[in-house]
C-alpha cells in the first residue's frame, strides 16, 4: 500500500473507516452491522492489505470496543504500546495500526473544564481501545471546538504534553472556514472531499491547510454514492443532478476511467491530502478498495484542471444529500 508523510508521521493513502463496525450505517449498507467474527476479519483483511489507518469514533456505537477487542486478539503481549504508535502497514506486515478517533460533545467554559473534559473522553476512548495513547484525537465537530477554541487548543496540547495523544486534530465539513481550521494549529483535520465539490479548492481553503502543513484525511469522496447514479434513472426530485452526473460520466469516457476510479484519483491528486476515508462491510470491499488504490491510474495536471473547471460551478443542491 502507498503511504504518505506529512510532519513525520506516515500513513497509508487508503484509510480504513469503521463507524460500520459499531452502527447500522449508510444509506447504501445492506448487510447491517457485522457480528464481531465478521469485525475482526474486515479489521484483518485492513491490515493484509497494508492499511495503516484506523479512523473511529466515541459515536460510532461501540466500534472502538470492537477495535479494542480485535487488537487485544491479534496483538497479545505489548499489544497496547505499539497500538499507541502506530506506524505505516506493509501488506501481511503485522504492522500495528494508526488509530484516529474522536471526541463529542466536550464541554466549555472555562481552561480547566475543556481540558477535564477532554481527557475524560480520551481516557474513555483508551480504556475501550485498551491503549495507553491515542495516536491521533480529533473533534469530532468543528462547532464543538469554536465554542471556545483557546482553550479547547489548549486542553489539545496539554494531553499531548502529558503523552496522553500524539497528535491532535478537526473535524469539518465543507461549509466550515477552513482559513479558521489552518489557524487553529492543529496536526491534522478531517473533510468531506470529492470532485463534485469545488468549492474549498476554489476558494484557497485546501490551500491554505496545506500551507499551515496540517494532514488531511479526505472522507465521503463518493458523495453518498451519488456518482455511482445513472443520470438517465434518477428520480423527479434529483432532476438537478442530471447535468453534473452526465458531465462526470462524459470525463470518465474521455480519461477511460470508472466514476470510482476518477473520484479517488482526483481526491489523492489534490495537494495536501494524505489518506481518503473509505468504510467496507466486508473483508472483499476492503481487498478491492485496497487493489483498486494499487492500480489506480494517476491523473495530469491538465485532467485536474479540466475536472476543476467542469464542476466548479456544481448546484449547490447537488452537494447537499438532505436536498435529494
Amino acid at each position: 500500500m502507498q503511504s504518505r508523510e506529512i510532519n513525520g508521521v506516515r500513513v497509508s493513502v487508503l484509510s480504513l473507516g469503521t463507524v460500520q463496525l459499531g452502527l447500522n450505517y449508510g444509506i447504501s449498507n445492506t448487510t447491517g452491522k457485522p457480528d464481531l467474527e465478521q469485525s475482526f476479519s474486515i479489521l484483518d483483511a485492513a491490515m493484509e492489505e497494508g492499511i495503516s489507518v484506523l479512523d473511529t469514533a466515541a459515536a460510532y456505537g461501540d466500534s472502538e470496543q470492537v477495535i479494542g477487542a480485535w487488537l487485544a486478539s491479534r496483538f497479545p503481549g505489548g499489544a497496547a504500546e505499539r497500538a499507541a504508535s502506530g506506524g505505516v502497514a506493509q501488506k501481511g506486515s503485522g504492522q500495528m495500526p494508526y488509530i484516529v478517533t474522536k471526541a463529542v460533545n466536550v464541554p466549555f467554559g472555562s481552561a480547566q473544564i475543556c481540558y477535564d473534559g477532554l481527557r475524560r473522553s480520551a481516557e474513555t476512548s483508551m480504556q475501550r481501545l485498551g491503549i495507553p495513547r491515542i495516536p491521533l484525537l480529533m473533534m469530532h465537530h468543528f462547532e464543538n471546538y469554536l465554542s471556545d477554541p483557546e482553550n479547547m487548543k489548549a486542553a489539545f496540547m496539554r494531553l499531548k504534553e502529558e503523552g496522553l495523544i500524539g497528535a491532535w486534530g478537526l473535524s469539518a465539513y465543507a461549509h466550515h472556514d477552513y482559513f479558521a481550521l489552518a489557524r487553529s494549529g492543529c496536526d491534522a483535520v478531517q473533510i468531506p472531499l470529492n470532485l463534485l465539490d469545488q468549492r474549498q479548492i476554489e476558494s484557497g481553503g485546501l490551500q491554505a491547510l496545506q500551507n499551515a502543513g496540517i494532514m488531511v484525511f479526505a472522507r465521503s469522496v463518493y458523495l453518498q454514492g451519488l456518482i455511482f447514479r445513472d443520470p438517465d434513472a434518477l428520480e423527479q426530485r434529483m432532476i438537478f443532478c442530471i447535468e453534473p452526473l452526465t458531465r462526470l460520466r462524459q470525463l470518465c469516457s474521455e480519461f477511460e476511467m470508472t466514476p470510482a476510479q476518477l473520484a479517488l484519483s482526483f481526491v489523492l491528486g489534490v495537494p495536501g491530502v494524505a489518506s481518503l476515508v473509505l468504510g467496507s462491510e466486508t473483508p472483499q470491499q476492503v481487498r478491492q478498495n485496497a487493489q483498486m488504490i494499487r492500480d489506480l491510474p494517476v491523473l495530469d495536471e491538465s485532467q485536474m484542471r479540466k475536472i476543476r473547471e467542469t464542476f466548479r460551478a456544481t448546484d449547490p443542491r447537488v452537494l447537499n444529500p438532505s436536498e435529494w
